[in-house]
């Protein structure tokens, strides 16, 4: 139980820290330059999965931009900080799409420490405050059963 107690406990501080990262990197995104860039790429990518409760399809938006900061052309796939993944509703996945067609011109946020790093919508995603919320749970409950081993 005292091994189970310590994996929680890791695993979910490891996990709160990585999400508090990427939510800092969110927040400071809407402190950084912009420059104007373009949709290149903006599709669909459907994966099926077969398991106990049937087939089940996921949907991930996959965008592509392009921009220029200081005569370098980049390019980057970050929507937002943490860049969401995979979507269960089609209809979400291709309001995204929706929103960045192919040829847009779009508002770039770029990190001007590291101008590779870009994203398409700054601030901290309520995603991320659920998955810290999360991540501390699952932190709370390995500290509390360590605890209760001890007695």
């Amino acid at each position: 139980m005292r091994l189970i107690a310590l994996a929680l406990l890791l695993i979910g501080g490891a996990a709160f820290v990585y999400l508090w990262k990427l939510g800092e990197k969110g927040q400071s995104a809407t402190h950084w330059p912009s420059a104007s860039g373009t949709i290149v790429e903006s599709r669909l990518d459907i994966r099926s999965h077969n398991g106990g409760d049937g087939n089940r399809d996921d949907y991930l938006p996959q965008l592509r931009y392009r921009y220029s900061v200081g005569g370098v052309t980049l390019e980057s796939t970050i929507r937002r900080y943490p860049n969401p993944g995979v979507m269960q509703s089609r209809d979400q996945a291709e309001a995204v799409l929706a929103k960045y067609p192919n040829g847009a011109v779009v508002r770039v946020y770029y990190n001007p420490e590291r101008p590779q790093e870009a994203c398409l919508e700054p601030g901290e995603h309520w995603t991320a405050w659920a998955g810290k919320a999360l991540t501390l749970l699952v932190a709370a409950a390995g500290l509390v059963l360590l605890l209760k081993g001890e007695d």
